[in-house]
């Protein structure tokens, strides 16, 4: 079950912008301004030769096509946008999805995962665990598709009978079945961070190692595989913690990286990750969301190496609690960079973390007018901000 059913908005448009207004403070812009076109064009389903993409797929699919028909391929930046639609397989749900083309770090997925936890806090939903798993690179999506195949073949007799249909056409959709009806054969089933290259290890290493800096609860799942014509490297889904084994599976958002979709789709490799919630219909859902106009921001933040940008998004969830906006590009790590780009959009002031920052805990706020910088704790930097 995937569905945030209640929520202490009245209707689900006041969900929308509340969902809105925190995807802006972390850097995402609403698709209609970059991508003007993108609601005007029918949204067929995009990949017809197979049967077994999602809803949800497809959804990312339409994404990276209106992308390249507006030839953001070009981009040297990475593009962060949301978007919302009706379901079209349920007129009654709403998705909300955020998403982030041209990063192929890792600190994407720790930006939309953060975003989302946010928006799910705004929400006042706070038992709730982020399950993350890796099929990796298209080498070991290989090996693990060739390990699994042998396995399910060997097993074929136990296996129930929609299942070796499904086996004949697509082992991952067949192999999907038995996890969701938790088949006594997944017991035995391989799984696939065993095939990880050490490209893909290390990815996922970035990641849980950003959980771990913002102790987000998690838990490795070998239960999320996706489809390998989609999806590549990080599977993620953010789902409630049952008080009971009775309580049944509540799914509140899930994404991961789907490189692998521009390329089976529309032969280009284009970085991409994302993840969607969605939302029961109440009342009347507005053409374009509009959340309430965001104050301009006086500070740009600027990360610099590793340590930092695991840090950085703490950070940025503490200023946006403390009602204080800020500007930053998680995807760029040179000062010079980011610098440029506090000028370009005339900021005043900037905060400053680097590795001896990060492993201190502190901040430098710098004047770029007059150069002069102040060095505190980062506990601290929203009262210090206030007063400026």
């Amino acid at each position: 079950m995937l569905s945030i059913a209640n929520t202490p908005h009245k209707t689900t448009d006041q969900a929308l912008k509340r969902a809105a207004s925190v995807a802006e403070h972390y850097g995402f812009l609403p698709i209609e301004s970059i991508m003007p076109e993108y609601g005007n064009k029918k949204r067929s389903k995009i990949l017809q030769h197979t049967e077994y993409l999602s809803t949800f797929d497809n959804e990312l699919a339409s994404v990276i096509r209106s992308y390249i028909e507006h030839g953001h391929t070009r981009l040297t930046e990475p593009t962060l946008f949301y978007q919302s639609s009706i379901n079209p397989k349920n007129p009654d749900k709403v998705l909300f999805g955020l998403h982030i083309l041209g990063a192929s770090h890792s600190i994407a997925e720790a930006v939309l995962i953060k975003t989302a936890l946010a928006t799910l806090d705004d929400l006042g939903i706070t038992e709730r665990r982020v399950h993350v798993n890796s099929i990796g690179d298209r080498d070991s999506a290989t090996r693990f598709t060739k390990e699994l195949t042998d396995y399910l073949r060997k097993n074929i007799n136990d296996m129930p009978a929609h299942s070796r249909q499904a086996m004949k056409k697509d082992v991952f959709y067949a192999y999907d079945q038995l996890l969701k009806k938790q088949h006594r054969l997944c017991a035995g089933a391989p799984s696939t961070v065993e095939f990880l290259t050490e490209s893909s290890r290390g990815h996922l290493r970035e990641i849980l190692e950003y959980f771990e800096t913002a102790q987000v609860d998690y838990e490795l799942d070998p239960s999320i595989i996706g489809h390998r014509d989609c999806y590549s490297k990080t599977l993620f889904e953010i789902r409630g913690i049952p008080k009971n084994e009775e309580d049944g599976l509540v799914v509140f958002a899930r994404g991961g990286r789907y490189d692998e979709l521009s390329k089976k789709a529309f032969r280009q490799q284009i970085p991409a990750a994302g993840i969607i919630f969605e939302y029961e219909k109440k009342g009347r859902i507005s053409q374009t969301i509009n959340p309430p106009k965001r104050q301009k921001p006086k500070f740009y933040f600027i990360q610099l190496g590793f340590e930092a940008r695991l840090r950085s998004l703490v950070v940025i969830e503490m200023l946006r609690k403390a009602k204080i906006p800020v500007y930053q590009s998680l995807g760029k790590d040179q000062l010079s960079q980011q610098l440029e780009l506090a000028h370009e959009l005339a900021i005043p002031y900037c905060i400053i973390m680097g590795q001896k920052e990060a492993l201190d805990k502190t901040v430098i706020v710098r004047n770029l007018d007059t150069r002069a910088q102040n060095i505190m704790l980062v506990s601290d930097l929203p009262e210090y901000l206030k007063t400026i």
